[in-house]
């Protein structure tokens, strides 16, 4: 070879090798975010003592006459969302709160799942 091709040619293998380890740093950092927000988008129990006391004031509100199964805090579109599963006249409910109190959704079950836990042993 001409000496006046080598260099060309390390420029576009040193280019190319360089192109190659910012992609797979991407793909490492992409990995890391999605990782990330999985992990803030998981419902983690909390108990109503604990619950700002707005969301707790909304909560006795809506599920009064009933019985409050279960309480999960989240991460959704970078808010913190609130919500309980209650037993209302036979019915389970799945009722979000915001962090202020104000029901965001509110849903009733289509099938008792307590009622299905309790059945599979």
């Amino acid at each position: 070879m001409k000496a006046g091709t080598i260099l060309p040619l390390a420029c576009c293998f040193a280019a190319s090798v360089a192109m190659l380890g910012a992609c797979s740093h991407h793909k490492d950092n992409h990995a890391v975010a999605s990782s990330e927000s999985a992990a803030a988008a998981k419902a983690v129990p909390v108990q109503k003592a604990d619950l700002p006391p707005a969301v707790r004031a909304a909560l006795e509100r809506e599920s009064a006459g009933g019985k409050v199964m279960e309480i999960e805090k989240e991460m959704k579109n970078g808010k913190t969302v609130y919500s309980a599963d209650v037993m209302l006249k036979g019915q389970t409910w799945d009722i979000s709160f915001d962090e202020s109190g104000k029901v965001i959704e509110k849903k009733m079950e289509k099938a008792n799942a307590y009622e299905k836990d309790k059945n599979v042993k």
